[in-house]
């Protein structure tokens, strides 16, 4: 791999499929936070940055624990378990960057672009 230099192999390609697993669970977290905000499921700028930075603590302890459980193997873990362990550590790194900030903007942007319904009034 061109960023870590170590070979692409059947490990790194598991470990990618167990990675999007990871990723995926960062924004539900977030979804579930804005959803739980009437404001942020509006769509509200302020509330949906809101809601996103009340997840940073729990996804942010995720990933730098998950960093800090690979750290072994990618530095003394033979020839069989660093690639594994870099590809999984990289990208929940980096998944941070698409649940903390891709996904409150694609929300945001659906939210923009949806048709704007009445609400209907309920008999009295």
């Amino acid at each position: 791999m061109v960023f870590s230099g170590v070979p692409l192999g059947f490990n790194p390609i598991l470990g990618t499929a167990g990675l999007m697993g990871v990723a995926i669970n960062g924004s539900i977290v977030v979804l579930a936070a804005i959803q739980a905000d009437p404001q942020a499921r509006q769509g509200d700028v302020t509330a949906l940055v809101n809601a996103a930075m009340g997840c940073t603590r729990h996804i942010l302890s995720t990933t730098l624990t998950t960093i800090g459980g690979f750290l072994p193997l990618m530095l003394g873990g033979g020839l069989f378990w660093p690639p594994l362990a870099v590809v999984i550590a990289g990208g929940v790194g980096f998944s941070i960057l698409l649940a903390l900030v891709l996904t409150p903007a694609i929300y945001r942007v659906v939210m923009w672009y949806r048709p704007k319904t009445e609400v209907a009034t309920q008999p009295v």
